[in-house]
Order: C-alpha cells, then sequence, then structure tokens
C-alpha cells in the first residue's frame, strides 16, 4: 500500500471519504457479528428444528459448512478489494461494471429489509414481551416505541463511530453469550431430557429428506456475515483482516449453534418431543427454566434482546455505507454521500432511519398477522426478513460465481484443487437456500416475502435503465475509489481483462 500515492482527503462533509483507517481485525470481527448468533440461535434456530427434528445439529453442521464456503468466496474479493462498497466493489471490480451496479442495488435494499427495518420490528416486539413477562409497569408501552429506541440506539451509535458502534456490539455479543453457553452445559451435564448421544448426526432417527430441507434453514442463520467487508475502506489491514474476521466469525458461530442446537435436541429429546422446540416462542430460555432454573430463562430473554440491538447496530454500519459508496460515485443522489463531523456517512444513516420508520408503519399497520394466528408485527417481521434474504442470497450467488473466474485466473498462486471445489459449494449454498424457502411455495401472506423482492428487482432495474441511458459514465467509472484510495489492481491486471480508458486513468502510479 506504501507505494500508491493517497489522493488528498476532501473537506469533511463533502462526501469523499470516512474516517482514517484505524480498525483493527477485532474490530472487524465485531462488524462480522451481523449475523447475531445469539438471536439466531434463541430464535431462527426453531426454524431448523421444525424440519429437522432431532437432527436439527446434523442439519446445523452441514450448514455450517457451506457458510464457510461462502466466507470463503467473500475471502477472494476482500484481499483484492477495500472500498466502503463491499459487495458492490467485489462485483464491480472481480467481475462486472453493470452487474455490480444491479447487484449493489439488490443487496442495499436487502439490508434495509434484513437491518435498516425488519429488526426494529423485532426488537419492537422481543422488548415488548420482556417487559409484560416481567416488568408489569411497562407493560402498556406499545411495541413500536421499543422498536423506535432500538433504532436510535443502533443509528445513534453508528453516528457518533465506527468504533464506538463495534465495541457496542462485541460488548453486547459478549454479554449475550454467557448464559446461552452456560444453559448448554447444564443441560449436557444433565443428559438432556434421556441422555446423551451423537444419534443426533444420524439421519435415520429422522430422514436425509428432514437433514437436507433443514440445511436450507441452517444456512440463513449466518446470512450477514460478509457486513464485515464493509469497513475495508477504514481499516488498517483489511486484506488481512477482513478475510480472517469472516472466516473466524462463521467458525465461531458453527461451533456455538453446534453446542445450542445439540443442548436444545438432547434437552427437548427425540420424536414427537422435539415439535415442542420448534413451536417454542422462547426454545432455549423453556430450556433454561426448566434445567437451570427460572432466573436464566430470564436473562436468556434479556439478552437475545440485547443480540438483536447488536445486529441493528452492525447492519445500519453496513447499510450507511453502501448509499455512501453509491452516492460517492455519482449512482445516488449525492446528498447522500454527505458525512458528518465524525466523519461518519451522514446520508447513508438517515436513508436507515427513514428505512426503519417505514419498516415499524408496516408492522403497525398491517394484518398479515391474522391469516397464520400471529400477531401482525411478528408476522410483518418474517416477510421483512424473509423479501432481505432473499435479495441477498441472490447476491451470493453473482459473488462466488465470480469467484470462480477470480480462482481460476490466480491458479498459478496453486490450490486449485481444493478452491474450486469450495466455490462450488459457495455457489450451491444460497440455491439449495432459495430451494428450502420456496418448495414449497409459500402461501399468503408468506409469499408477501417473494413479492417485495421482486418489487426490489423491478425499482432496482429502473434506476439501472436511468443511469445507463442519461449517465453511462458513471456506470463506466463505478467503484473508481476502491481504486484511487486504495490501491486495487486495475482490471486488467486483476482478471487480464482488456483495459478501458477509463482503467488507464484510474491505473495507480508508482514511485
Amino acid at each position: 500500500m506504501s507505494d500508491v500515492p493517497q489522493t488528498a482527503a476532501p473537506a469533511r462533509g463533502s462526501g469523499g471519504q470516512l474516517g482514517e483507517r484505524r480498525l483493527s481485525t477485532i474490530h472487524a470481527i465485531g462488524q462480522s457479528l451481523a449475523i447475531g448468533p445469539i438471536f439466531s440461535a434463541g430464535l431462527l434456530s426453531g426454524l431448523v428444528a421444525s424440519v429437522a427434528g432431532f437432527n436439527t445439529p446434523a442439519s446445523v453442521l452441514l450448514g455450517s459448512i457451506g457458510a464457510l464456503c461462502l466466507g470463503y468466496v467473500i475471502s477472494v474479493y476482500a484481499r483484492r478489494y477495500h472500498g466502503a462498497g463491499a459487495i458492490y466493489e467485489y462485483v464491480v471490480h472481480g467481475g462486472h461494471r453493470d452487474v455490480g451496479v444491479i447487484s449493489a442495488g439488490l443487496y442495499a435494499l436487502g439490508l434495509l429489509f434484513l437491518g435498516g427495518g425488519g429488526v426494529f420490528i423485532a426488537i419492537g416486539f422481543l422488548t415488548q414481551g420482556f417487559m409484560a413477562a416481567h416488568l408489569g409497569a411497562l407493560d402498556g408501552i406499545p411495541w413500536w416505541v421499543w422498536g423506535a429506541i432500538g433504532l436510535a440506539v443502533a443509528t445513534g451509535f453508528n453516528h457518533f463511530g465506527v468504533r464506538l458502534a463495534i465495541r457496542g456490539v462485541l460488548a453486547l455479543a459478549a454479554l449475550s453469550a454467557v448464559p446461552f453457553v452456560i444453559t448448554a452445559i447444564v443441560v449436557i451435564v444433565k443428559g438432556g431430557a434421556d441422555v446423551n448421544t451423537l444419534s443426533v448426526f444420524d439421519p435415520g432417527e429422522t430422514s436425509w429428506n428432514s437433514v437436507f430441507h433443514g440445511i436450507l434453514f441452517a444456512v440463513t442463520l449466518f446470512i450477514g456475515f460478509e457486513i464485515a467487508a464493509s469497513i475495508g475502506e477504514e481499516t488498517h489491514d483489511p486484506a488481512r483482516s477482513i478475510p480472517r474476521a469472516v472466516l473466524g466469525t462463521i467458525a465461531l458461530s458453527a461451533a456455538f449453534y453446534l453446542l445450542i442446537t445439540y443442548a436444545a435436541a438432547i434437552g427437548y429429546g427425540a420424536g414427537l418431543r422435539a415439535q415442542a422446540w420448534a413451536a417454542s416462542p422462547s426454545p432455549i430460555g423453556e430450556l433454561a427454566g426448566r434445567y437451570v432454573g427460572r432466573g436464566m430463562a430470564t436473562v436468556i430473554d434479556l439478552v437475545v434482546i440485547l443480540d438483536s440491538i447488536s445486529v441493528a447496530i452492525a447492519f445500519t454500519v453496513g447499510a450507511s455505507r453502501i448509499f455512501f459508496a453509491l452516492a460517492r460515485d455519482g449512482l445516488l443522489p449525492r446528498a447522500l454521500a454527505t458525512t458528518s463531523r465524525l466523519d461518519t456517512p451522514l446520508g447513508g444513516n438517515l436513508v436507515v432511519v427513514a428505512a426503519g420508520i417505514a419498516a415499524l408503519i408496516f408492522g403497525a399497520s398491517t394484518d398479515y398477522g391474522r391469516p397464520v394466528q400471529l400477531p401482525d408485527e411478528i408476522e410483518a417481521f418474517s416477510i421483512s426478513a424473509a423479501a432481505g434474504s432473499y435479495l441477498v442470497e441472490a447476491i451470493y450467488v453473482i459473488l462466488a460465481l465470480f469467484a470462480l473466474r477470480l480462482v481460476w485466473r490466480s491458479r498459478g498462486e496453486g490450490g486449485l484443487w481444493w478452491k474450486v471445489p469450495v466455490v462450488l459449494g459457495g455457489v450451491a449454498t444460497p440455491i439449495l437456500a432459495y430451494g428450502g424457502s420456496l418448495d414449497p411455495w409459500p402461501a399468503y401472506p408468506n409469499n408477501r416475502g417473494i413479492i417485495f423482492a421482486l418489487v426490489c428487482v423491478g425499482i432496482v432495474a429502473v434506476w439501472y435503465a436511468f443511469l445507463k441511458i442519461r449517465h453511462p459514465d458513471r456506470i463506466r467509472d463505478a467503484a473508481q475509489h476502491a481504486v484511487e484510495h486504495h490501491g486495487v489492481p486495475p482490471l486488467d491486471e486483476t482478471l487480464q481483462y482488456e483495459p478501458t480508458p477509463s482503467d488507464t486513468l484510474l491505473r495507480p502510479k508508482e514511485v
């Protein structure tokens, strides 16, 4: 990096760049914790159990392997390209400019559905439920008020600096994991409902079909791991820190999920007893109450809320930066590239605020819960999360496909015999996730997640067509800041493409 001249930093607030490159691997790990392992284990593990039952740990094990394959795909790009746009710059420089711009639009909207919107609905109903159960004096406060408080906390942390935001994520995640681990260990020591057994990994307990169906849902436990890439522009050594953070977080989270799901499987027991796991609104809290005590069950419910806030903070950091990067390149209104006096993405942060408010209004005004006999806000969260997942998983496929070409063209480095199968695993993982989500085709109102995702595809198509017709130069020069400020090898040197005039202009000069 030292042989590449740095451009002069623009005036603060101009939208040219973010803060100084002071973040380390530990900060990248904190950002990668957007996957929310405690939140996922506490709520989403029951989704896996609904189809895999007693073999849920087997599904989680195989799903973790698929997530590691996707993590390697991200590392292929992260070693080469380091900018605030992350996935946007990855596809532009590692694949194709037009596809990169379209992917950026889909990914940005996906982040809003997941962490810029839906997560605040979840914070709201989780907090209201906790207050109703444990603090009757606050029971009368509507759920959307708690969601709005969560929105203020997440965007406030991001506004006052990414270091503060990520410290918040790390602190909340560390605190939240402790009671989960204690509960799991107690369940295992007591032998669960029957006895400790490795039969949880034997598909004969249910069926191979159940295990594979569970894999498709297990993949959703890891969505968001790539968010660490969004702080590449502010990281001291992103080529090392981002891959380590992504792969390390996936590995640690996989071990955590396996511990928790094993304890839950033996804790609830085999056969029909496993249905209670899928049906429980707080499955790990119920286990804690049964094996540890009511006090631990209360703590479990509380830490799930804390981790949902850390998820919101991490997603806010990532979403605000991709909107900042797109606006900086002229692909969105320049106002969205405005930075605060603290060198944080003010315009991008306001986008998250607007999305969060829209999500809370959506959750409070719909009646989608009635057909499925759930509270409306819970069904609204499910629909929002599904729409975001469909969009983000599409980007995983695109990233993995282009990563195949990157790996092949760097075959001189060796290791092709294992790199290609791993990347192919990265291609297969989101495709399998689609299969689990869309087969059978969701009925009303769950099909609204698909409709919302398709509407986003239409919006992005119109946006791209407008840029292509009115501002083709902006697409041609997309993601150039990853080259200008961070010394990314130009396209013709990285992929042996034929260089364009803009590539030549953006080539870093040797000194």
